[in-house]
């Protein structure tokens, strides 16, 4: 069985001029429309809508970065490490200075510049009010 691997909750309206760009059309009529997304979880909310997230994957790791956390620390936004190494499972990564954070204590890791750059990169159109890396 594939890993469900997926993360960036987001609702668009069907009046929106944004459109999802990662999935693809498999079937489509005047009432429906059917979009193969790749590998994803799936969540229900209370009206019934289905939502999709997005994970990032970048040399073997796999972060999640959400608008709306309510833990600003160790930036806004900031990144989870939720699968990969298992020694930065369970880490935040700063997304200005590339530090490693595990809960509210400093470590002494950095992500690499290249991986960082590619999941700057990666994250950037989630977030395009704001300034990536952050300064």
């Amino acid at each position: 069985m594939a890993a469900n691997i997926a993360k960036v909750i987001r609702f668009i309206p069907s009046d929106s001029p944004e459109e999802w760009t990662q999935g693809t059309v498999v079937e489509e009529d005047e009432k429906s429309i059917s979009v193969m997304l790749g590998e994803g979880i799936f969540y229900e909310n209370a009206e019934g809508q289905f939502m999709v997230q997005k994970d990032y994957k970048v040399d073997g790791e796999v972060w999640q970065v959400h608008k709306t956390d309510a833990d600003p620390f160790p930036s806004h936004p900031h990144a989870h490490c939720v699968a990969g190494r298992s020694n930065f499972v369970g880490n935040k990564l700063h997304l200005g200075t590339r530090q490693m954070f595990h809960k509210a204590k400093a470590l002494d890791i950095y992500m690499p510049k290249k991986p960082f750059a590619r999941l700057i990169a990666l994250i950037r159109p989630k977030f395009p009010e704001i300034e990536l890396p952050l300064k």
